[in-house]
């Protein structure tokens, strides 16, 4: 239990955000996972998820997004990570991909 609390200070001081903010490394991170998900099935899936993934390491972990935008894109990732790899594009992700 100490180690699981020590770890979860840890995470939440190194995010750099007060709770309820997201910086723009979180959101990128939750999208790029997302996308990599919901194109490994495919060909170019590797090379995919290696291109989105690599467009966050140049994020910042302490600028915080707009609370709107970060929930919006949170709930679109959240519904393609419970989709099969191909499926279509889920409603939450309307004006988004």
């Amino acid at each position: 239990m100490l180690i699981s609390l020590a770890a979860s200070l840890l995470l939440s001081t190194s995010s750099g955000t007060r709770p309820n903010t997201y910086s723009e490394r979180w959101l990128c991170d939750l999208w790029a996972g997302a996308q990599c998900h919901a194109t490994s099935c495919q060909k170019d899936g590797k090379e995919r998820c290696q291109a989105v993934s690599k467009q966050c390491q140049e994020t910042s972990r302490k600028t915080e997004v707009d609370a709107g935008r970060a929930q919006k894109k949170a709930a679109c990732a959240r519904a393609l990570l419970s989709q099969a790899c191909g499926a279509p594009k889920p409603p939450e992700c309307d004006g988004l991909l």
